[in-house]
């Protein structure tokens, strides 16, 4: 019997806690009271933006809390305020509870500002108990107005408008600038005068048959070279490939007429004469049938311009 109460004691201590309601740690029923300013130190033309914070461990529902009233200000007046809660989860998988409360001050001179502390009253729903909750006095210093960016927008404005209105003024320049080039462009085509076949073979003439050379045979021979090109490009025929007869044939043919024609014969008949008769080409003669083709070349243009018009 000695030996058997030490075990009964044991099971009866083991056995009662199991029967008891469970009751919450008083570490977990505590609210944790925490104020505090964004900024100590406020421009006058600023905010003072102010939180009141309750944290507990436990759903939000475990507490029934008093309605938060506005702190007494000085050097201070009232925005607006708001208010939020939410549950968050901890490392340890514990919940806990956050209830904030923020009111926004306008500052009202420049020096120092002070919010009082606020008194929270809060009732545990499971045990029916009710406490209160006192904050500190909070002080800001308010200090010079910052620059309003408005006072500056003037400056910012004339800055953008005066980029705008120059690149618009680049803008039209070039587009002024390219119209000008095609302008010039298109007047250049319109007046741009196409060389006529006369015209080219003056051109020719002058640029490549040289009055000064010495060998009049050869450059006589380059003359009637000239002079050929033009009647095939002109009339379509060959003048050096035809003999004396088959020449005045053709001729005739063409719309030469008059001293223009029998120019042309008589140089062939000189040029012939230099080619196949073995004649000696004189200064006087090269430069005479010289004359001669640049003569005709100038009368087919006229004719040309006056057929044209």
């Amino acid at each position: 019997m000695r030996h058997l109460f030490p075990f009964l004691l044991l099971i009866g201590i083991l056995i009662v806690p199991l029967g008891a309601q469970p009751v919450k740690d008083s570490l977990q029923s505590e609210i944790r009271l925490r104020t505090f300013v964004e900024s100590e130190n406020v421009p006058l033309n600023g905010e003072v933006v102010y939180h009141v914070e309750l944290t507990w461990p436990g759903e939000l529902g475990d507490y029934k809390i008093s309605e938060i009233k506005e702190p007494l200000i000085n050097n201070l007046a009232t925005r607006g305020s708001g208010s939020s809660n939410r549950v968050t989860s901890g490392a340890d998988g514990r919940v806990r509870s956050v209830k904030e409360i923020t009111f926004y001050f306008t500052p009202l001179e420049i020096g120092m500002a002070y919010v009082d502390g606020v008194t929270i009253t809060y009732e545990d729903i499971q045990s029916g108990k009710t406490e209160s909750l006192i904050s500190a006095r909070i002080g800001v210093k308010i200090t010079d107005p910052l620059p309003d960016p408005s006072e500056n927008s003037g400056f910012g404005n004339l800055a953008s408008i005066l980029a705008i209105v120059g690149m618009a003024a680049l803008a039209v320049y070039f587009f002024m600038r390219f119209k000008r080039r095609q302008r010039e462009q298109q007047e250049l085509a319109l007046h741009e005068v196409v060389e006529t076949i006369e015209e080219k073979y003056l051109r020719m003439l002058k640029e490549t048959i040289h009055l000064n050379s010495a060998n009049y045979k050869d450059s006589l021979s380059d003359l009637a070279h000239l002079l050929s090109g033009y009647m095939s490009e002109r009339f379509q025929i060959q003048p050096l490939s035809l003999n004396e007869k088959e020449l005045n044939t053709v001729l005739n043919e063409t719309e030469l007429s008059g001293e223009s024609l029998s120019k042309i014969i008589d140089f062939y008949s000189r040029v012939n004469l230099v080619r196949f008769a073995g004649e000696a080409a004189t200064e006087t003669d090269f430069h005479q049938l010289y004359d001669t083709v640049e003569y005709f070349f100038e009368k087919q243009k006229s004719r040309i311009k006056q057929e044209d018009r």
